[in-house]
């Protein structure tokens, strides 16, 4: 017989919660790295990387070019094969990626739309393109050629493209290059509403320090290695993010108002 009193729970009630909330935590996770190596002609190009990626939470790798963060997230997409290392990715999970470079044969003649309708869903897409392309300002030039779109506005088409199947997993490697600083602050705020509306598990790369921590939820510093991780207000006061970036990094957060709602929920 367990005797319990009252407000106090029994061993076994608190062994039962004990496992309710790792059920939970587990079916939270959308991607888990532990302890991954990757080396390429015998160059270290990451070393003992552990993460996990959770549904509705942004994860955020920033670091030096050529620090490894590009191909953390292609270990995860399956691009890339690590040489040793456990990688966990949820079953039957819908997946869009935003690579950080995108080339097309300027040979081949292909609008923004048709570039767009390469995914290869259902038939339901016209009513999603209209709707995403107005929230991100490019309707007007969905039927203009690929090529002779400005750098951003290809980079909101790519996004458009990675977002239309109302991913599990969204992977943004550098999504906000040859944008200028007003469309950097209203993309990230779009970035924000598609983890909202989506439920979903997004893993940025950027190198944009104060405006993506404003979003994210956990921060990891790539450098070859986890040189330190927390949550925005933490790391930059740790020892190896000020050497890599400085003290004069440091985030100031940023607090966004308006009077208006943005909901892309029924898209």
């Amino acid at each position: 017989m367990i005797e319990a009193t009252i407000g106090e729970p029994s061993a076994n009630a608190l062994l039962v919660d004990n496992k309710k909330i790792k059920t939970i935590k587990f079916l939270m996770i959308i991607s888990k790295l532990d302890k991954v190596n990757l080396k390429i002609n015998n160059q270290n190009i990451v070393k003992d990387i552990s993460l996990t990626l959770l549904k509705n939470k942004i994860t955020t790798l920033i670091g030096p070019n050529g620090g490894g963060k590009s191909s953390i997230a292609k270990i995860i997409l399956g691009i890339i094969k690590p040489n040793n290392g456990k990688i966990f990715i949820k079953d039957k999970i819908k997946i869009g990626y935003m690579p950080q470079k995108v080339e097309i044969d300027k040979t081949i003649p292909i609008s923004a739309i048709d570039f767009i309708k390469l995914y290869k869903g259902n038939n339901f897409l016209d009513g999603k393109i209209d709707q995403l392309s107005s929230r991100l300002g490019i309707k007007n030039i969905l039927k203009n050629q690929i090529h002779n779109l400005s750098g951003g506005q290809f980079q909101k088409i790519v996004f458009l493209r990675s977002i239309i199947n109302n991913p599990d997993l969204l992977v943004l490697d550098e999504p906000t290059q040859f944008m200028d600083i007003n469309a950097i602050d209203e993309f990230y705020q779009i970035i924000n509403e598609v983890r909202k509306d989506c439920s979903c598990s997004i893993l940025l790369i950027s190198h944009d320090l104060n405006m993506v921590m404003q979003k994210t939820d956990e921060v990891f510093c790539i450098n070859k290695h986890i040189c330190c991780s927390g949550t925005p207000q933490s790391i930059n006061k740790h020892p190896e993010y000020i050497s890599l970036f400085g003290k004069k990094s440091e985030i100031g957060i940023y607090h966004h108002h308006h009077d208006h709602n943005h909901d892309i929920s029924n898209i």
